[in-house]
């Protein structure tokens, strides 16, 4: 699909608004589930965007009314919860940088935030270095500009630091390269394999989001050590370990791919015509489970 560039060097499209969508969806669900441990245990919340941009992008608005980035997404659903998260913002351009501070400042967002300018592979490893020995809360978030700049082999190791266990992951996935890369010998670029991606981040729990329509090849990949996260269907996001995932999977990333499930309204899945599910919301309800269980 073409794709515009925001004057910042982002590029955004016709998919911008259902990523958006679904990641201010997932950024509340989390919010609150969080809430309800930090009542409890007075942990702290940390977010780190490994491709943060500049929080604020009026060019959004040629494919939606949405015009903010996940930064700010994220910081308005964690302040709605009354949640003052760590923050960690990585990007290479420095102009985005000062965006995003500015926007913060502007809309008085509450945070502890730092800002990373670079290479966000070197960038996560200072943050892991800079942690302190709290046990966190949170989320990491990776939305990579295109086809490179997804340090997977960091966020693993940042991942295998104990004080951050309970801090989930999030990735928006471009397959399109992972498959492209993965059947052509030629390929002059080295990404991620399909392994990699599913498990190179060390979590155990994997969620896959049904895409808007089947030509749009980029996708949330959602990580968790929660054994008991349920599917989030109000915005498509299913287990890989069941039959939904397996087939959004199977259509993302094999190069002959079946159609895509068909997912209903109400939550229920046909896939290639023959087998329903009906598979319940999400809610919030097992945060004390997930804190006992974490």
């Amino acid at each position: 699909m073409p794709k515009d560039i925001t004057r910042t060097g982002q590029q955004y499209s016709a998919s911008t608004p259902y990523k958006l969508r679904g990641f201010r969806y997932l950024m509340g669900y989390h919010s609150r589930v969080c809430r309800l441990i930090l009542n409890k245990t007075n942990q702290p919340y940390i977010y780190i965007d490994l491709n943060c941009g500049a929080g604020y992008q009026p060019e959004y608005r040629k494919f939606g009314d949405e015009a903010l980035g996940s930064p700010i997404i994220a910081l308005q659903e964690l302040n709605r919860q009354d949640i003052e998260p760590v923050c960690h913002f990585c990007d290479a351009n420095e102009e985005s940088l000062e965006t995003l501070k500015r926007t913060v400042e502007e809309l008085k967002l509450k945070c502890k935030a730092r800002y990373w300018l670079g290479d966000n592979k070197d960038s996560l490893l200072e943050i892991s270095q800079d942690l302190t020995n709290s046990q966190f809360q949170g989320l990491m978030y990776s939305d990579p500009n295109g086809k490179q700049d997804f340090p997977i082999r960091e966020i693993k190791a940042v991942f295998q630091l104990p004080k951050m266990r309970k801090v989930d992951l999030l990735m928006n996935v471009a397959t399109t390269y992972v498959k492209r890369w993965e059947t052509n010998p030629k390929a002059n670029w080295k990404v991620y394999s399909l392994e990699e991606v599913i498990a190179g981040h060390g979590k155990e729990k994997i969620f896959v989001r049904n895409p808007e329509n089947p030509s749009l090849k980029w996708t949330f990949i959602y990580a968790t050590n929660w054994a008991k996260q349920k599917d989030l269907t109000k915005i498509q996001l299913y287990s890989v370990d069941g039959d939904v995932g397996k087939g959004i999977l199977d259509h993302l990333f094999n190069p002959r791919s079946n159609p895509l499930p068909g997912i209903h309204e109400d939550g229920s899945v046909s896939i290639q015509g023959r087998l329903n599910f009906d598979i319940p919301d999400s809610d919030v309800s097992n945060s004390e489970e997930r804190e006992t269980e974490l």
